[in-house]
């Protein structure tokens, strides 16, 4: 039978056979052959074929899902259908003869899907077409794949999800041939800026490499596509940290896949030697040239809006942890890291809240271009850099923009920075403030999650004299030069109320002295299953935490120079402080 003038609107899942039999020429079995001036509507459900589906006049998809579970099946006829979403079933081949066949949804292939060039996976504002990594079957030949973009205007971080794709599929979109570079590869190892031009078009697109793409000037939206046999399956690299200058043990990589991919997935990843945060790249509104970096680490992001969902096409930082140099690292990832979140732009959502603090720097008449640095609190956290919790610092590129960082016991920058519970009356964090421009900075606090409500938190400027409240809306202004500021300002966390007594006099928990910088402990008692132990220095920092989980004798050296330090130490809700002189 051939479909004359019906308007056919699944209400659940169907086999379309049942309610209209369909036969397509060969005879083969159940498909769909639209004729001409005929319109066939698929409102919702499913619509599962065995035979072909010949397509000569109009196929309006709006949430329905087309399966194809026959055998052999074609995809052809002179008018090309935009699908919402596919299903390839086991056993099914399915081969696409007529050019222009669209995707908007998601396609899952558990059978045999030979694409040939025709097929375009759509990209809009509010959603990206993908293809689902729980799929068994293949996608055979070329496919297209679109990428929206908010704003055309600067450089863009990017990838490419095929195997073997060009430069040349960039080019109906930007100018590969601009007297500056506008298409950039990025070399760890090179001793001067790891940027590396790479506009020759016929350069491959290396599977999980990362690419900078200046798309130019215009502030308006733009949809680009690549095209290419889609990546699939087990893929990994090689990275390196050669501790050079400028590289810094940072390699450019990206999503291999056609879907996002969740970098906190529990299986599917291989991480050696690489660091737990992920940096991404923010144009600039105003320096086509320019921009900033946000960061990810541990469920936290340093703009609040980076997430662990990485989009298709994303390129981004990541670090190969520090060491005996060059370092060699491996990031390998499986299908198991993929989702289906049709809803991933290259701005990201928010995040899940932690206790945090999230403090700003920015110019008083530029307010838009605003600097954060991410301070939480962990159990698991140290005061020195972990590379699984915290996230180092990339300077921005935009050089209107401050750079504002903590500065670590070590002296590493860091963009977000986890810190041990507080547990005594001040808690002192080191900032640095790097600017490349004269003009009136302010500090103020954007965002405060979590449980913090027991704090007093505020900034001090040493060389002010100054000690500046940031609650309740307040902030600190002052003048500075172009420069780097480090060992001036301070973030100070103050307990109004701990909640912890000092434990009875008489009865100390422990009992501790110095000689010869050794620390002599005696620890009495354990009224928890554990205790820590915290050395902090008279302005507030924290260079010791040790964990003890018995009573006993111990020795501990601390390294620390000669001193006065307040010794506490902690177990269940008791705690008791002593104050030492260590020489």
């Amino acid at each position: 039978m051939i479909l004359k003038r019906k308007f056919i609107k699944p209400e659940r899942s169907v086999i379309l056979s049942v309610m209209l039999l369909l036969w397509n020429l060969s005879g083969s079995g159940q498909g769909v052959t639209v004729s001409s001036g005929t319109i066939f509507i698929a409102a919702e459900g499913n619509i599962v074929l065995q035979g072909n589906v010949t397509n000569n006049g109009s196929w309006v998809n709006q949430t329905s899902t087309v399966i194809f579970s026959g055998n052999t099946q074609l995809l052809n006829g002179t008018t090309p259908i935009s699908f919402n979403n596919i299903i390839v079933d086991p056993g099914s081949t399915t081969t696409i003869t007529t050019p222009g066949q669209s995707l908007a949804g998601i396609l899952l292939c558990n059978g045999i899907l030979n694409a040939d060039g025709h097929l375009t996976m759509l990209s809009t504002d509010s959603q990206t077409s993908l293809i689902d990594g729980s799929g068994t079957g293949e996608v055979n030949g070329n496919v297209i794949m679109q990428r929206y973009l908010f704003s055309g205007f600067g450089y863009k971080y990017l990838s490419s999800p095929f195997q073997a794709a060009t430069v040349f599929e960039f080019s109906d979109n930007m100018k590969l041939a601009d007297p500056f570079p506008a298409f950039y590869s990025y070399d760890e190892s090179r001793t001067t800026t790891g940027w590396v031009t790479y506009i020759d078009p016929a350069g491959i697109l290396n599977p999980m490499q990362g690419y900078a793409v200046n798309f130019g000037d215009t502030e308006t939206p733009i949809v680009f596509d690549v095209t290419g046999v889609v990546n699939n399956g087990s893929l990994s690299a090689t990275l390196y940290n050669h501790n050079n200058t400028y590289s810094q043990g940072f390699n450019l990589i990206g999503n291999p896949y056609p879907s996002p991919i969740d970098w906190d997935s529990p299986s599917g990843w291989t991480k050696t030697n690489i660091d737990n945060a992920l940096y991404y790249f923010e144009t600039s509104t105003t320096d086509q040239y320019g921009g900033t970096y946000v960061t990810y680490a541990e469920g936290v992001s340093s703009n609040g809006l980076a997430t662990n969902l990485i989009p298709s096409m994303q390129g981004f930082f990541v670090h190969v942890t520090d060491g005996t140099w060059p370092v060699t690292g491996i990031l390998a990832m499986d299908n198991s890291v993929r989702v289906t979140d049709l809803t991933h732009p290259l701005t990201k959502s928010e995040v899940d809240s932690k206790s945090l603090i999230r403090l700003t720097a920015e110019f008083s008449d530029d307010t838009v271009s605003v600097d954060p640095v991410v301070i939480y609190f962990d159990d698991k956290a140290t005061i020195e850099f972990d590379g699984q919790l915290d996230a180092l610092k990339l300077m921005n590129t935009d050089f209107m923009v401050p750079n504002l960082y903590t500065v670590g016991s070590d002296g590493t920058k860091l963009s977000i920075s986890a810190l041990p519970v507080i547990s005594d009356t001040l808690y002192k964090v080191p900032l640095g403030l790097k600017i490349n421009r004269d003009g009136n900075i302010i500090f103020k606090i954007s965002s405060l999650e979590g449980d913090l409500t027991d704090m007093e938190i505020f900034i001090s400027d040493i060389v002010a004299k100054s000690e500046n409240d940031l609650l309740s809306g307040k902030d600190y202004r002052l003048d500075l030069t172009e420069g780097i500021y480090e060992n001036r300002f301070f973030l100070n966390f103050r307990n109004v109320g701990t909640g912890i007594p000092d434990y009875e006099a008489g009865n100390d928990l422990f009992s501790v002295y110095c000689t010869h910088g050794i620390l002599k402990l005696k620890i009495n008692t354990l009224p928890a299953k554990d205790g820590t132990l915290l050395i902090s220095s008279l302005t507030g920092q924290v260079p010791i935490i040790k964990k003890y989980y018995g009573p006993g004798y111990y020795e501990l050296n601390p390294g620390l120079k000669n001193g006065v330090y307040i010794v506490s130490f902690l177990s269940g809700t008791k705690r008791c402080s002593k104050k030492i002189f260590i020489q």
